[in-house]
């Protein structure tokens, strides 16, 4: 079973996602800043990250960055979702883009490539 970390400040976002990913048969942890993801990260790697772009503590892309500091981190692919403008993120290495809002079966299809299925 693929093990997915999601990451976004708005518990409404969070909780149906996770249920849709519980659905379709991963295990999802889940955190609300991004420093609460690194901490879930370090102590059970996920295979894959899914990652809001406006959150307190640290932005996604600030998130995005100190994930992959991490050794044993680096590899794990992360999606971002956002509604803030592109631009700035399209910068950085993410295994996809999802501006919001989305349609859950366009995230459900982005999760299945990036994670090989």
């Amino acid at each position: 079973m693929k093990t997915i970390l999601l990451v976004d400040d708005e518990f409404s976002i969070v909780e149906v996602l996770a249920h849709l990913l519980g659905e379709e048969g991963y295990a999802v942890m889940t955190a609300s800043n991004g420093q609460e993801a690194l901490d879930r990260a370090s102590e059970t790697k996920p295979d894959l990250v899914i990652t809001d772009q406006m959150m307190p503590l640290m932005s996604g892309a600030d998130f995005f960055r100190a994930l992959k500091k991490i050794p044993s981190l680096r590899r794990v692919p992360v999606i971002l979702i956002t509604s803030a403008p592109l631009r700035a993120a399209r910068e950085l290495r993410w295994a996809d883009l999802i501006p919001k809002p989305f349609d859950l079966d366009d995230l459900l299809r982005a999760v299945r490539r990036v994670l090989g299925e």
